[in-house]
């Protein structure tokens, strides 16, 4: 075509250029137009932002106005001026921007508005301040009542530690009473079942069972006894020392047994002395309880209303909090209605408890700080409400803001719409301009290049196919399509260098296959020879496995492998020979072996034999000496039964004796019974006189107690019963006493009868003794031979075990030879070896 042959002369880019320049004039005239577009905009655009930055300040206003009012501070105050100002500001810069008369009036009404808005922020935090304060001196008027409650706490706890103190030391002598009564129940008991014991055995045993009880006896009535009876208290310690003194020396004899007697007839004085001083702490504890009644009335009254007067001052405590968070009139309604409960409280204790300083001066401490405190919340309900409506105000100043911006926004919107739609309209023409002279451009450029570029393509084409004869145009060309033809022409000549290489390549291969095949049958050669070797090593180390040495490697191995061969028999034969040499050696042992085991059977035979007969002598002289032994020991009891009886002769004088004793001491004590018995008849009457007063105390206490009362009646029964049966012992002392004198006489009697039995038991003894002294005699002999006898035959029963030893260690022997030719025996040796090991042990 004429253009293209006009154009071959250009490079590329100086066509892309020619053509694309009225592309980018259109772009130009399009920019322009929207240069002009947007100045139109731009006054419109300015005006409308900084209104909907006004509507945004003034939302983030309204919403710091909220947070001021629930949490106001110095810093949420500064924030909130701080904002309102910015947004004035702003209005103020958007005044300057309109042009329009209306839009200024609505916009100068919005700036006056925003200027009271900050009035009305400086009496919020006027008011804040005011309740802040009132605040702060409710909390403190609370601290003051709190003060006043911890007092009243405090003065009521003392006066009711004061009454119980009283109470508890009542208590603390009828507990000592109780613990000096069981004392001397006790030591009555012990008493009493030491009297019934018969010998000296029951009486020590009898003391040692109840000697724990005394130790912990001892340990609570050092508290118990008063301080004028203390002296009681050490010496009944030093009779428990003494008793168990004696128990220590464990021994069993009438002389203890009498010992025993004296130190526990100790303990009448000392029960009785217990029951004297329970007796006065009980009727000491009876008048301290009787003291109490009133104070103890007075103290529950008075707890009582000091605990209701506590809780109304809780319950103020509680409405007050509830109102410092939400201060209305209902919540101050709740607070009177609290302050009114105390007050009637305060009136009700000082009328119970008017004669105690404290109780008389309350009133006077609280109506103060409640009328403060009332005063106080009534100001803080006004000041809440006010600041409440400040707020409600200030919405609606912020709402009547909001509504005139929104109309000047609109009437901005309306304007901006028109000065778009001119704008639009010049845009459109523009670039429809620029679309159709970029079309033609583009065409023109198509026309230009595709000719050419599509015949360089299919050269392209049929030389990537293998096609080298292709004819190739284009190489005289001055533009970038002629440097593609002429490199073109240039990959053409490679390919045909290509083809030749490739042709040399090809017979170079088959040279070097030629001489791979030479190679391999050479390496077959080498690999057979050494396959061989090794099937011949293989098959002889299988025999080696199977135990079977009788052959070895004969075929000779090629070249460096014969060593190997040669190496293999040289170890096959040394094997052989060491393995015969082992059979020949284990022969050997199984015969020896097997002798020795015949003969150490018939020695462990003879030895059995001996040790049988020596363990009958030694069984027969053993029942000997048995027999004389126990002859010696009937002796030696009959002597000691004598004795025994001789002493129980002495025993039963001296028995005699001191039951003469006792029948006086039985009369003494009897005396002292009739006192420790009307003892019990006044603790009795002092046990019905507590009983009565519980009866009256537990009548006041009403319906709680019943069941006290119950308890009270039971004790008086049982004190009339008590005092009938002390009635009862005395009249039965009074017989016994009559009794022991009769039994005085007869005991007198029947020592008489018992010195005469003494005499004749020691006739007896002494037969006895020398009957016992010939069996002693003839048991030590029989058991020196016995010990010979059995020396012997300890030692004969060694000498059999060290037989049966020998016997199995020989037939251990024996199997272990027998096992060792069987491992032999399981190689294969040739008939060389087996007769070089013949003369070898014939040698040994």
């Amino acid at each position: 075509m004429f253009i293209d042959r006009i154009l071959a002369r250009f490079k590329i880019q100086t066509k892309v250029i020619l053509f694309v320049a009225p592309f980018v004039a259109g772009i130009t005239i399009v920019g322009a137009t929207g240069l002009y577009a947007s100045g139109l905009l731009q006054a419109r655009m300015e005006t409308s932002n900084g209104i909907l930055q006004s509507l945004t300040g003034f939302k983030d206003v309204y919403a710091g106005m909220s947070r001021f009012l629930q949490a106001p501070s110095i810093q949420a105050r500064d924030e909130l001026a701080s904002r309102l100002s910015a947004q004035q500001d702003l209005l103020k810069q958007t005044l300057a921007t309109v042009d329009d008369a209306q839009s200024r009036a609505g916009l100068q009404g919005a700036i006056d508005d925003s200027g009271k808005i900050a009035g009305r922020i400086g009496d919020l935090w006027t008011l804040y301040e005011g309740e802040t304060s009132l605040r702060a001196s409710m909390t403190s008027s609370l601290g003051n009542l709190l003060g006043v409650q911890v007092k009243i706490l405090e003065e009521a706890t003392k006066m009711e530690r004061g009454v119980r103190q009283s109470e508890e030391a009542a208590k603390s002598l009828l507990r000592e009473a109780d613990r000096l009564t069981s004392a001397a129940d006790l030591l009555s008991g012990i008493m009493s079942a030491y009297a019934r014991a018969a010998t000296p055995d029951d009486k020590i045993k009898l003391a040692n069972q109840n000697y724990g009880d005394l130790t912990k006896v001892q340990r609570k009535i050092v508290s118990a006894l008063p301080e004028n009876q203390k002296a009681v208290a050490e010496t009944f310690r030093s009779t428990v020392s003494d008793i168990g003194a004696l128990l220590e020396k464990k021994e069993v004899s009438p002389e203890a047994a009498d010992a025993l007697s004296r130190l526990i007839g100790r303990f009448r004085n000392n029960g009785a002395q217990f029951l004297t001083a329970a007796n006065v702490k009980m009727r000491d504890a009876t008048t301290t309880f009787g003291k109490l009644d009133a104070p103890l009335v007075k103290a529950s009254t008075v707890l009582n209303q000091t605990r209701k007067l506590v809780n109304s001052v809780y319950s103020i405590r509680i409405a007050a909090a509830s109102f410092l968070e939400k201060p209305d009139q209902s919540g101050r309604d709740r607070l009177q209605r609290e302050f009114k409960a105390v007050n009637d409280d305060i009136q009700t204790l000082a009328s119970s408890a008017g004669d105690l300083p404290f109780f008389r001066d309350l009133s006077g401490s609280i109506k103060p700080i409640l009328d403060k405190m009332d005063a106080d919340s009534r100001s803080l309900v006004e000041m809440s409400e006010k600041r409440h409506n400040q707020f409600v105000a200030a919405g609606q100043e912020i709402d009547i803001i909001w509504s005139q911006l929104s109309s000047f926004a609109d009437g901005q919107k309306l304007a901006a719409a028109n000065e778009r739609s001119r704008a639009n309209l010049v845009s459109i023409l523009v670039i429809a301009s620029g679309v159709i002279i970029a079309l033609l451009a583009g065409a023109a450029l198509v026309m230009t290049l595709k000719g050419p570029i599509g015949q360089i393509t299919r050269a392209m084409r049929r030389l990537s196919e293998g096609d080298l004869d292709v004819a190739l145009s284009g190489e005289d060309r001055r533009d970038e399509i002629g440097d593609m033809a002429r490199a073109l022409v240039v990959f053409k000549d490679n390919a045909l260098a290509k083809v030749r290489v490739e042709a040399e390549s090809v017979a170079q291969r088959a040279e070097a296959e030629a001489e791979r095949a030479r190679n391999d049958a050479e390496k077959r050669l080498v690999d057979s020879q050494i396959e061989f070797a090794v099937g011949a090593l293989a098959e002889g180390l299988g025999r080696l496995a199977q135990g079977d040495l009788s052959e070895t490697i004969t075929t000779p191995f090629h070249g460096r492998l014969e060593q190997l061969r040669q190496d293999f028999n040289g170890s096959l034969q040394r094997l052989q020979d060491t393995l015969a040499q082992i059979r020949a050696n284990a022969l050997a042992i199984q015969t020896s072996g097997n002798e020795m085991h015949g003969s150490a059977d018939a020695l462990s035979k003879r030895t059995e034999a001996q040790a049988a007969s020596l363990e009958q002598t030694a069984a027969a002289v053993d029942e000997i000496t048995v027999t004389v032994r126990s002859s010696a020991a009937r002796a030696a009891e009959a002597h000691d039964a004598v004795e025994e009886t001789r002493r129980n002769a002495d025993n039963s004088a001296t028995v005699v004796a001191n039951a003469i004793a006792a029948m006086g001491r039985i009369e003494t004590a009897s005396g002292q019974i009739q006192q420790i018995i009307e003892v019990i008849d006044e603790i009795a009457f002092q046990t019905n006189l507590l009983a009565l007063n519980a009866g009256i105390e537990a009548a006041r206490a009403g319906e709680a107690g019943k069941g006290f009362a119950v308890v009270a009646q039971e004790v008086r029964e049982l004190a009339q019963r008590s005092a009938g049966a002390a009635k009862e012992i005395k009249e039965l002392i009074g017989k016994s006493t009559a009794e022991v004198g009769i039994g005085a006489r007869l005991v007198q009697e029947t020592g008489a009868v018992l010195s005469g039995i003494s005499q004749q038991i020691v006739t007896v003894n002494h037969h006895v003794e020398s009957i016992a002294t010939a069996s002693r005699d003839q048991a030590a002999a029989l058991n020196e031979v016995n010990g010979s006898v059995n020396h012997m035959d300890q030692m004969t029963q060694q000498n059999a075990s060290m037989v049966e030893l020998t016997t199995a260690a020989s037939r251990t022997l024996a199997e272990q030879a027998d096992a060792l030719m069987m491992l032999v025996d399981r190689f294969r040796l040739n008939a060389e070896s087996l007769r070089s090991a013949g003369p070898s042990r014939l040698a040994a």
